[in-house]
């Protein structure tokens, strides 16, 4: 188990770097200026210009960019800014935090109501309330994202007053539970599609078969034998969720207002401050490396079959 999770560490590395040098050089295509980003296309006389061309290696050769990157990023080197001249590790610790929570709850919303309703779905397949699940599950898929969100917002925020139309800097978790719900209401409908068919395929699985012609009751065939088998798929798909809901946090975070990574990582992009922009991306891979190993741990949990050597 040790020398399985080492070896997923040290897979890390390769694509750590292989990430972060595919999106550097992305962001070099840009086109635009970046001193002129900085600067609000204002005139800048050509003493300054060259003197944040140097400090920020702008005419050294794209590899070796990169290569002063990977330095400031492996050394956490607190001096590393972006275009802006802020540290870079201190507005992706200031944004982090309220993006992680956002994500968790979506992330709890989505296995919470997912499996719950997809489980019963499945129980109850070709029933009423499998047909009705199906039905609001692919009108969930269809509508796009900032058009929910925006109806909510109107409706929970503006109309009603339920939640706060958009989340203040000193936010707490009650001021998520809304852009939590729009980030996840689409997962929500392919977690409760994906728990419902998996649910019914393990309903006529020969196991599940054998376990009731042995007498065991209903609650503990479904628990042991249905349940158990049908969530590893599942719990695929929600695991590695955490780094795309975290990574598709931007529209969300743009609708309610949200200081995030989603809104750190746009207006990075959209200034073409490259450093700041990998360094966001980079967060994001190692979230991604991160989950698939805890995803991959799991499943010897939920499926005693499984050992890692």
């Amino acid at each position: 188990m040790w020398w399985y999770v080492a070896k997923r560490l040290l897979q890390a590395i390769p694509v750590f770097l292989g990430a972060t040098l595919i999106i550097f050089f992305l962001t070099k295509l840009r086109p635009g200026d970046p001193i002129l980003g900085l600067t609000g296309n204002k005139p800048v006389s050509p003493e300054v210009r060259q003197a944040l061309r140097d400090q920020f290696h702008l005419n050294d050769f794209v590899g070796l960019q990169w290569l002063y990157f990977l330095k400031d990023v492996v050394t956490f080197n607190p001096n590393f800014v972006g275009l802006d001249g802020q540290p870079v590790f201190e507005k992706i610790g200031n944004a982090l935090p309220v993006t992680g929570t956002l994500a968790l709850l979506a992330l709890a919303m989505d296995a919470v109501i997912g499996i719950v309703v997809g489980t019963i779905a499945g129980l109850r397949r070709n029933g009423w309330f499998d047909s009705v699940t199906l039905v609001i599950s692919l009108i969930l898929l269809s509508i796009p994202i900032f058009v929910v969100g925006f109806v909510l917002q109107f409706l929970f925020g503006v109309k009603w007053g339920v939640f706060a139309a958009t989340v203040p800097v000193d936010w707490k978790i009650t001021d998520l539970l809304l852009p939590a719900f729009v980030l996840a209401i689409a997962n929500i409908a392919t977690t409760t599609r994906l728990t419902r068919t998996s649910v019914a395929n393990n309903m006529t699985a020969d196991h599940v078969r054998t376990a009731r012609a042995k007498g065991l009751a209903g609650p503990v065939v479904i628990r042991n034998h249905v349940l158990r088998n049908s969530l590893v798929p599942v719990v695929t798909y929600i695991g590695i969720n955490l780094g795309s809901l975290m990574a598709g946090a931007i529209i969300t975070e743009g609708i309610f207002n949200v200081q995030g990574i989603g809104n750190l990582a746009f207006g990075a992009v959209s200034r073409g401050d490259t450093p700041l922009t990998v360094a966001v991306v980079s967060v994001m891979v190692m979230l991604y490396v991160f989950m698939s190993l805890i995803v991959d741990l799991l499943y010897a949990v939920l499926d005693p079959r499984i050992r890692y050597a």
